[in-house]
């Protein structure tokens, strides 16, 4: 990796123009200005032997498979990379060839189980592969189309505009590449704000930029339940905010085919004892009925409202979950649905005379066990349905037996609560116990701070600093989700609060461990940056500096153009 720093650096000096700017001349960058051209997330193993360059044309320039079968996942992608190699408006096809210059016109990809298109990608799917650029030809070999797709994105990531604007790309590279964890995931909270159909189709195009794999859905929660049943409609109908603000089972079917072609999994939550406010309007008799002073109905305020949370006691509620997560069962074809779980406050259950009565007809002397009671009756169902399931940690803290296949999603910390244990505490307790862990903790990114150091932050956790586990415990650690609670995030704002500060998570759960030098990274992150605006997305700044006459508002800017977006905005 370094080596191809410094050579790469020396080739291509003339064609670099400065991007990031200090913040004062005081304080001078540091780190190592990157290479154009330069991968992200950075590849397991890369490196470049050359100091000359070969040029692209989309005229000429071919994608080849060796595919013994038709595979949609392949021909959509070859579509949709062409258009990302050769971005509209930055792209100049009227370029003439000149003899003088070498260019590049084969790619060639290379799958091992040529005779398989596979269905939905999954929690075992092999991602690895090897990339070679030559003076002939470039050439992506993989096991599986999942790894074919992974290269094909770093392929279009070796290419860059020199200051010609001329399409450009080293002419010898070797790179060997796979994941560090088999998860890499994004959570989205759609039930706060709506998120537009088309926005989330964007998110999962940036997702796939970055090599994540796994969307996780927060479809629905405590103000909105923004999900289309059929057998309950009545629960969409009292629980969505508009007509408008809904999203039907065509347009969920929509969102996992387009994650599908991307290679990404699409795992949705229905977050129950707790966060079920929208879902209660239309069966008000399951949720519990908070009392004080001997009254019922009574709230008090930063405690418990006037009714809240699932009652566990009444037996009528559990046909009802059956049936909604058979919907969900029906509709998503991950292996995974995740049940929340969390945040499950106790106040309003121990208020409550007829819970109490219940409870000690059950023998039951702590809340603890009422949540166990209603959490095992659960993953009785999910099990029964066919599917295995996820929890946010509260489950696992509170002392509830789960089934060995269960993954625990850890999202407590002593930084976001302070009466709590540390995230790493956690995370080696649930290995311990044997179960799969997905790590959220240090990866909140709806909490904003000022200034580019945020993704600092999220950049240096190492997964592994304080683990005392061992070998096979580390296994369980199968890898890291970011959040984005969308309190104060819509369709408006979602890229710019995403990108490029999940880009610097997805390095951490892609790339090796060594690779964690943030101030050399800065200048590769920057080139992402550039990269997501010139692919229709709304990123961030990383620092002081600029990409191009591409920038939101320029005239060559890809942000509203079609072939980034999903029939929004509408062009006429």
């Amino acid at each position: 990796m370094h080596k191809l720093s410094v050579i790469l650096g020396l080739v291509f000096l003339s064609f670099v123009k400065a991007k990031l700017f200090y913040i004062e001349v005081k304080y001078p960058l540091l780190g190592k200005e990157s290479p154009p051209g330069s991968p992200w997330p950075m590849p397991h193993f890369i490196n470049g032997t050359s100091d000359r360059v070969l040029f692209l044309r989309k005229k000429n320039f071919q994608i080849k498979i060796n595919l013994e079968v038709e595979c949609d996942i392949i021909t959509e992608n070859v579509k949709h990379y062409r258009n990302v190699i050769f971005p509209p408006k930055i792209y100049n096809p009227q370029r003439k060839r000149l003899r003088e210059l070498k260019y590049l016109n084969v790619l060639r990809i290379n799958i091992a189980q040529s005779d398989k298109c596979p269905g939905y990608p999954n929690s075992n799917m092999n991602e690895s592969y090897n990339l070679t650029v030559n003076s002939l030809e470039a050439v992506i070999n993989s096991e599986s189309v999942w790894g074919a797709l992974r290269g094909l994105e770093t392929f279009s990531q070796l290419t860059y505009f020199d200051n010609q604007q001329r399409l450009a790309i080293n002419d010898s590279t070797v790179l060997i590449d796979k994941p560090r964890f088999v998860y890499r995931g994004l959570l989205v909270d759609t039930a706060r704000h709506f998120i537009p159909v088309p926005i989330l189709k964007k998110q999962i195009d940036a997702m796939a930029y970055h090599k994540l794999n796994v969307l996780h859905w927060h479809i629905v929660d405590d103000q909105s339940f923004p999900f289309e049943l059929k057998k309950y409609p009545n629960v969409t109908e009292k629980g969505k905010y508009t007509d408008a603000h809904v999203y039907s089972q065509v347009d969920v079917k929509g969102i996992i085919e387009h994650a599908r072609l991307r290679g990404i999994r699409v795992i949705p939550e229905f977050d129950t004892p707790g966060h079920v406010e929208s879902f209660g309007r239309a069966f008000p008799e399951f949720i519990t009925v908070c009392w004080k002073d001997g009254k019922p109905y009574q709230p008090i305020f930063g405690v418990q409202g006037a009714a809240e949370i699932i009652n566990p006691t009444n037996e009528n509620v559990y046909p009802v979950l059956r049936d909604i997560l058979a919907e969900f069962r029906d509709l998503f074809p991950d292996e995974y649905i995740h049940l929340g779980n969390d945040e499950v406050y106790y106040e309003c259950w121990k208020s409550n005379p007829d819970i109490a009565n219940w409870m000690e007809k059950m023998n039951f002397s702590d809340y603890h066990h009422l949540q166990a009671y209603y959490s095992s009756k659960l993953l009785k169902i999910v099990q029964d349905l066919g599917k295995k399931s996820t929890v946010w940690q509260d489950v696992y803290d509170n002392g509830v037996d789960l089934q060995k296949g269960t993954q625990i999603q850890i999202w407590k910390d002593s930084s976001i609560l302070p009466d709590h244990g540390t995230w790493s505490d956690y995370l080696n307790k649930v290995t311990s116990d044997g179960y799969a862990a997905i790590l959220s903790s240090p990866w909140y990114i709806n909490f904003i701070s000022y200034g580019y150091q945020e993704w600092y932050k999220f950049y240096t956790v190492e997964p592994f600093a304080n683990f005392t586990g061992n070998e096979e415990q580390a296994k369980l650690l199968i890898g890291g989700e970011a959040a984005i609670w969308s309190e104060y995030v819509d369709g408006g704002n979602l890229d710019s609060r995403l990108w490029p500060r999940l880009s610097a998570i997805a390095e951490r759960l892609w790339s090796p461990a060594h690779v964690n030098d943030p101030e050399d990274a800065k200048f590769r992150l920057d080139e992402q940056r550039c990269r997501l605006l010139r692919r229709g997305i709304v990123a961030a700044p990383v620092l002081n500096g600029y990409c191009g006459n591409y920038e939101y508002g320029m005239a060559k800017s890809n942000i509203f153009d079609p072939v980034f977006n999903y029939g929004w905005p509408v062009v006429h």
